[in-house]
This record gives C-alpha cells, structure tokens and sequence, in this order.
C-alpha cells in the first residue's frame, strides 16, 4: 500500500508523482527530436549560401538574345598614354561580331561623336576622359547596340624628362593634271602655310585623272584607297580615317580640320632628320636620312620618310602649261602605307631618343635642289589595327633639322 508522503504540511500522492515524472520525460525526448530535427534543417539551409558553392555563374555575353546587339568592354579605366588598350566584345545574339568588316564602334567625349574604323574592336588614347562607346552593325539592315559602355581614361604623372613638342600636322593632298579643281586646294594650302607656318606639312600625290599623270607614285592608289573617297582633288590630316578629318579644298574647313587634330590627337612625340647626300662610289645622287623620335609617352611608333620636290613644271587642266606644282611626292621609304617600326615595335622609354637610317634613291629626272625630305612618326589608337601620323618634320635634302619645341 502506497502512503500519502507529507511535504510543508501538503500530502502528496506518490503514485501521482512517479507518473508525472515518466510523463516529464517522454516530453524532453520528444524535445529533444524537434530540436535536433530544425538543428539540421538548419545547417542544410546554410550549407546552401556557403562561399563553396559550386554553381556556375553565367557569362552575360552568352545571354545576348537574337536578333539584339551588345556591346562590352574588358575594363574601364586605362591610362592616357597611347598603349594601355580597352578591348571591346560586341554580340549580335550569340554570334560574336567584334572584328567583323561591318562593324563600327561609335565613340563619344565631351559631345563629340567619333565612327572607328570598321572591324577595330580595341581603343587606346592618350587625351584622357570620359569616353561612352556603342557600335553599328551591318547584316541585312542596320543595327545598333541597345546599350553603351563607358571605359574612362586617366592621365597619369610620367617619369622620364618630357618636352613640349609643336604639332606639325600632315596634309595628304590628293591631285591630278588632269582634275580642273586640284589648283584651288594646292593654292589654299599654300596660303596656309603661309598664314600659319609649320602648323601643316603638305605631300602631293600625283595620280592618273582623265588623262596620264607624269609625276603619279605607286604609293599613291594605296593612300588614297585609305581615306575611302571618291574625286579629285582631295585633302586628309594625318591619315585619320574620319570624314571630319577629310575635305575636298576649302580653306576655312582646313584649318577647322588642323584645329580638330590639335584637339583630339595632340602630338605625344618630337622628330628631328638628319640628311646628306652621298656622292661618289656606286649610291651616288642617292641621300642618307636619319629620323629621331623622342617620346613624351610610353608608346609604340612606326616611322615614313617622304621625298618630295617642289617647283615642277608640268600641264594642268584649267591652268594650261608651265603650272608649278609643288610638294611632289618623290620617293617614299617603305611599301607600307604606315612605315616601318621604330624600337623594334618594343614602346619607347620616356624622354630616350630612338633613331633609324635608311638610304634613298633620288629619281634622276629630279631637281635635288628643290628637294625636301619629310619624315613622319605614327602612332595607333586601336593596338596595331590602323595607325595615324602623331608628329612631322621637314627639311631639305643635305641638312638637318633639330626638335621643334614650343
């Protein structure tokens, strides 16, 4: 028989105790369950958030729909120096057209608007700012990309001594005796030059127009093939394949023309020529000239020497015989449009002068005499794609001419 057990004067039922004490503990086992239970619905839910996690993360230029143009940038600050690139990737659908020959990237700082060349996909400057890029796609009908992206370049402190280089602008006259409206564009060159000395440094090239051209060039066709026009005469600054750099003889659209070049291509380098013509031995009658080129940045350039003659009587239509045609391309130095590389195409040193020589012959039927030697540095703005004239300097055959600084 079970007894009532007395606690502070209170009479308790043992038989009621035992049974709420068993009672007690199936209630912390089941506890215990629910706790474990949430415990691992727990970790499994942070297991699924960990930095471990293996999912693949989804490249957006593969999620270009169909039909839709692209662009994207690998990075979007370079510094201003003329070799740090910003390449582009442009998709229409999943169709990667970055390099495709009708595709152009459309750049634009500060309000102006720039069309690159076709099938470039990578961009370099050395005026530093903020530029927004988009692109034109051609393949049945015109697209454009529904976005742009921005890649802003920084000017940074250079080491290494640097001068202030006067730009000398080079002016590709295209003419012909045989086109009646090439005298207007050399008669406004000339009063440019006379107007502003040493701002441009016209070279002539002579081609067939109507009527054979005694004084044409080989080099000429693949110039003019260049600039992408059609018609005489016409005039291009520094081979900048822009319509804006480009006109046909208008004085005051040249000289806007030099002021844009100033502007948005300023020289990052100075050349200096050395020349003497040799005489006696099997080279007689031929010239030496030695370019110079000293840097302001550390950049890659590439170098032409042009031979040309002034005071040339030929015929030209509308002027009759006995016109005087001047800046006569002579000779040119390399079967490239763009030269031969200067450094071994390595970028230069800051303030390190490099110089190259070569030989050239003087045709016979020129007066040397009326002859000047124009040596030009160019430099890329899309890693090697296309190249532009950065700087220039004259002089005439057997002298020198030292760096131009302001």
């Amino acid at each position: 028989m079970i007894r009532p057990m007395e606690y502070n004067g209170l009479l308790l039922d043992q038989n009621k105790i035992n049974i709420s004490n068993r009672e007690m503990k199936k209630i912390f086992r089941y506890l215990a369950m629910v706790t474990i239970a949430a415990g691992s619905l727990l970790l499994g839910s942070c297991h699924g958030q960990s930095d471990d996690d293996d999912t693949p993360t989804t490249d957006p230029k593969t999620e270009v729909p169909d039909g839709v143009l692209r662009i994207f940038v690998d990075k979007n600050e370079i510094e201003a120096n003329g070799s740090d690139l910003a390449t582009f990737t442009v998709m229409f659908g999943k169709e990667d057209v970055s390099t495709n020959k009708t595709l152009q990237l459309i750049r634009t700082c500060e309000g102006v608007e720039t069309y690159m060349p076709y099938g470039v996909s990578s961009f370099s400057t050395v005026v530093g700012g903020e530029y927004s890029f988009r692109a034109e796609y051609y393949n049945a009908g015109k697209y454009y990309t529904d976005n742009n992206v921005i890649v802003v370049a920084k000017s940074n402190a250079v080491a290494g001594e640097t001068k202030n280089y006067k730009q000398h602008t080079l002016g590709f006259q295209f003419t012909s005796v045989g086109c009646t409206s090439c005298p207007t564009l050399a008669a406004n060159l000339k009063a440019i030059c006379s107007n502003f000395p040493g701002r441009v440094i016209p070279v002539a090239f002579h081609q067939d127009f109507d009527m054979q051209d005694p004084m044409t060039h080989p080099m000429t066709a693949s110039y003019y093939k260049l600039i992408k026009r059609q018609g005489l005469p016409q005039f291009n600054a520094n081979l900048i394949i822009d319509d804006s750099y480009i006109t046909v003889l208008d004085y005051a659209t040249i000289v806007e023309i030099l002021d844009r070049v100033e502007a948005n291509y300023p020289a990052t380098c100075g050349v200096a020529i050395e020349s003497s013509q040799i005489v006696g031995g099997a080279s007689d009658g031929d010239v030496e000239v030695t370019v110079k080129v000293t840097s302001n940045t550390p950049s890659a350039y590439r170098y032409q020497i042009f031979l040309v003659e002034d005071g040339v009587n030929e015929y030209q239509a509308g002027e009759g015989s006995g016109y005087v045609h001047n800046n006569v391309v002579r000779v040119v130095s390399s079967n490239s449009v763009y030269g031969d590389r200067l450094n071994e195409g390595v970028p230069f040193q800051i303030g390190v002068e490099v110089s190259a020589t070569k030989t050239l012959e003087i045709p016979a039927e020129c007066n040397v005499e009326n002859m000047r030697v124009v040596a030009v540095a160019f430099v890329s703005y899309d890693g090697g794609s296309t190249y532009v004239v950065n700087n220039c300097a004259e002089c005439r055959i057997n002298e020198s001419i030292d760096y131009d600084v302001e």
